[in-house]
Parts: structure tokens; sequence; C-alpha cells
């Protein structure tokens, strides 16, 4: 086995806590059969909506422009003539050299479109590889085009997003336990047609298992949740799971303010309080409703047992520490470029930056490894990203569990990456098996921002010297020298 597929099989360990969100209410009955326009999770009044602009916004206004945009053209991944598109016909691996068995570059997902840049002048033609033979459909990277057809079409990024969704799917999963401590039943059929027609259910859905629809559609037996491979669940039967809307902060876009100022979210449900002194029984100054942004300064002071934070703005006064998480900066690794774009992960108060050279980009929360699986410190780089991620444990975890449809995950360590999140808000909380959980929206922004490149029609891609990943820093607090990992795999 290629030690590249070999890795690939253990990262897809890396999985999240059971920390769900709340289900959405079910909804009525109506005899339309037509796919729901979902609006997405209802809107909550404690959580900032308002996400980073579009990276190319990031660009215009960017003093490393040049660097920057370069960066942020990982989509195109280059910018070379394309000599035509084609359609995958099946799942297609593509490889570092036109013959199988090279190492593997990236994977196109069955029935996508991509482009492709060159085509060898004589033939190449292998027993495994019929006409029309390899064509090479990115840097060093090889697709055999057998199982492929010409076709008017244009190459998409993925992942897609499920209508109306700020992710690429529907989720769902077995309701909570009722009052007798039973787990109600959650039946799925083998297609819409088989419920309508009053045949027993295929199946069930089982627990701890978070599972991905590709539809959401509104017919006389309810509104029906539908899978990749048609099968469907009613969504009365299960627990809807809304991805948050917590989205960070473009900072190039809106300038943090001037000074020692430091940008700061309230992580405390309903709100954080702040209050005049540093004191919990002094007034109230104000309350901030969770995932507000605001600005504080200075180092924390301990107080009445307490340690607080001051904070800065229309309403100045002092917060406790704990219901705060703030960004706290540390110099650039000596080894990452002053034109490169890197990402920094802090530990401690739970935030990530994304810079180039010492330039900050984008800031927000992440939810990191909890306090029995540690997100790993040192500095590493993306091997492989994909648009998409089944997750499961492993046999010997003491908790087990199965994540579909895991959108935007950026592996840099073994089986540790950053990925969007759809089942819980705790931003600012150590909440994961390991992983660094983005928001959404965040994920997204910053899988657009880094290495190796995943074209248009891609999946997949693994990083190699030709288009290396990008480097991440995990730390804790203000410390610079932490292990280099980057090579870890040699």
């Amino acid at each position: 086995m290629p030690r590249s597929l070999a890795l690939l099989l253990v990262v897809l360990a890396c999985d999240p806590s059971d920390d769900g969100a709340d289900a959405a209410d079910a909804a009525g009955e109506d005899p339309a059969d037509a796919v729901l326009d979902d609006p997405g999770p209802p809107d909550d009044p404690h959580v900032r909506t308002e996400g980073p602009r579009a990276p190319a916004d990031i660009a215009a206004r960017s003093e490393a422009r040049t660097a920057l945009e370069r960066a942020l053209q990982v989509q195109a991944g280059t910018d070379e003539p394309v000599l035509a598109v084609r359609v995958a016909e099946r799942a297609m691996m593509l490889y570092a050299e036109p013959r199988f068995g090279a190492e593997f570059r990236g994977k196109i997902p069955h029935g996508e479109a991509f482009a492709v840049f060159e085509m060898p002048a004589s033939e190449i033609v292998e027993p495994d590889c019929r006409s029309p033979g390899w064509g090479r459909v990115g840097v060093s990277a090889w697709a055999c085009l057998e199982s492929t057809r010409v076709e008017d079409a244009k190459p998409r990024k993925l992942p897609g997003f499920a209508k109306g969704q700020i992710t690429p799917f529907f989720h769902a999963r077995v309701k909570r336990k009722d009052k007798a401590g039973n787990i109600p039943p959650a039946p799925r059929w083998a297609s819409r047609s088989a419920l309508a027609a009053g045949a027993e259910p295929l199946d069930g859905l089982v627990v701890d298992h978070d599972y991905a629809f590709v539809k959401r559609v509104r017919t006389s037996h309810g509104t029906l949740l539908v899978d990749k491979e048609r099968r469907v669940v009613r969504e009365a039967d299960v627990r809807r799971l809304e991805p948050s809307t917590f989205a960070g902060r473009d900072v190039v876009a809106q300038p943090l303010p001037a000074g020692d100022a430091t940008i700061a979210w309230s992580v405390t449900w309903p709100f954080a309080t702040v209050r005049a002194e540093q004191d919990p029984e002094s007034a109230v100054v104000a309350r901030l409703p969770l995932q507000t942004e605001l600005y504080v300064r200075g180092e924390t002071v301990r107080r009445r047992g307490l340690e607080w934070i001051a904070v800065v703005g229309e309403q100045p006064g002092w917060v406790d520490a704990d219901e705060v998480r703030r960004w706290i900066a540390a110099p650039r690794p000596a080894v990452v470029g002053e034109a490169e774009l890197w990402i920094d992960v802090e530990l401690e108060q739970q935030t990530l930056g994304v810079y180039v050279g010492d330039e900050l980009l984008f800031v927000t929360m992440i939810a990191s490894g909890n306090h029995k699986h540690a997100t790993p410190r040192g500095l590493f780089r993306i091997y492989t990203k994909m648009a998409i991620a089944d997750m499961d444990s492993q046999p010997e975890d003491e908790e087990q569990y199965a994540v579909e449809g895991v959108p935007w995950a950026q592996f840099f360590y073994k089986r540790y990456g950053l990925h969007g999140t759809f089942w819980h808000n705790r931003f600012g909380r150590r909440t994961s098996h390991g992983c660094v959980n983005l928001s959404a929206k965040d994920a997204a922004l910053v899988f657009d921002m880094t290495t190796p490149h995943v074209l248009h029609g891609w999946g997949m891609s693994f990083g190699h010297a030709e288009d290396a990943g990008t480097a991440v820093r995990v730390r804790k607090l203000d410390e610079v020298d932490v292990p280099d990992r980057r090579d870890w795999r040699e």
C-alpha cells in the first residue's frame, strides 16, 4: 500500500466530541413534493452572523497584495491554459507521474468536471490505461483519462452547498433519550417510493453517528431527509444538527484598533458580564451576548478570587477572564518567509490567526482537543486537504463515533487537522478529540487560503515538493520555540 494512502486511512479517525446542536423543529406535512429552500440556522441574537469578506476583498486591501493574491488563488492552482475539460465517469486517483503506482497527488470524485492541461505528444498508453491515455491535470498531477468523457462543462469548486445551507449537507442524528431512558427509533427506508408504498423500513439510524443528507424534501408523508444513496428518514424522527453561524474577523477589511487593545470574544451563555470594578459584586456596565466581539487591554489581574481583564471601548470595565477569549500574538517562526502565508493556532485562548509574513489577515476562535485528547503543539505543514471527509473512531478508542460529511478538512499531523464543524457551537472551548474545529464559515475561508492546491473538480489534494502545504504552528500562550514537525513522515 502506498504510504500516502496508508496515512490517509489513519487520518480519517480524527473526530470531534459528541457535543451536538439542538434539534430543529420538525416541519409539518405538506402535500407539495418539492425540495425545501431551507433558510439555514434560525436567527440567533447571541451569535454574530456577519462573516468574513471574500478572499478577493482581503487581497485588495492588503499591503502584501501580490503574495496574498497568489496564496488566495488556490482554487485555480495554475494560470496555464486549459487544453480540455473532461468529466470523471468514476472516482479517479491522481498520480505524480503518468503511471499507476506513483505517489498520489489527489482525487477527483465521480461525476465531476476537471481541467486537463497537457496531453503527451506521443500518446502514453499502458495496458491498464487505454486511450486516450494519461493527461496532466495539475502541477505534477496526472490522471488516466480512460474512464472520462469530453464535455462542455465548467469544473466547480468543491465542496458544494446543500440548498440554503452554509455546509455541504443537511445533518442529523438520533434523538436524545426520552424521560423513560429510551432512545426513540429513527427508521430508514430504501427510497421515497418505498416509504410511500408502506414498505417496511430498510434499517434504522444508530447512536454515536452523525448522518449527512443531500436533500430535504417536503412530501405528503412529512419532511424527508435523503442521503446520497437515496435512502430516506423522516425529519420528525431525528434531531437536526444546525451549524453555527459564528465567523471570525477579517482584519484587513476591518482593521483592529491601533494601540495595545486586543480583539476578544464572549464565550459565556447567555452573556459575559462587564463590571465597573474588579469585583463580582460591583455594578454591571454591560452584558455581552455569546460570541460578541470586544476589545481588551493588558494582562489579567487577580481580585476577589477571579482573574479579571480590562474591557475597552464605549462601555469600559472589567470582565471575568474566563468568560472571554482573546487573541495573543507571538512572533513569526524564523523558518516562515516574510511573504509566506501561514496559520497560527493558540491553545490557551482557543484562537487561530492567518498571516502573510508578519501581517495578520484573519483571526477567529476554534475548539481544540479536550483534556483527554490534547491537540499536539509544534510547527507542522498541511499535507492533505479534503473537501469532504467521513471520520470514524479507532477500534481501540474509549469513545466510539462516526461522522459523515465533515467539510473543509486539512490534515497537518497524523490524524490531526483543521476542519469545519456542524455539531456544536462551543468555539473558544476545548471540545474535540484533538482536531482544530472551525465554524463552517471560517473553515471554508481558511481552506480557500491554504495549500496544497485543490483545483476545481478535485475532492482531495496531497502536498508535495512542488506544491507544499501551508505551515501551521500550534502553540500555547506566547511561546515561539515549538518542535519543528513539518517532516514528521520522513
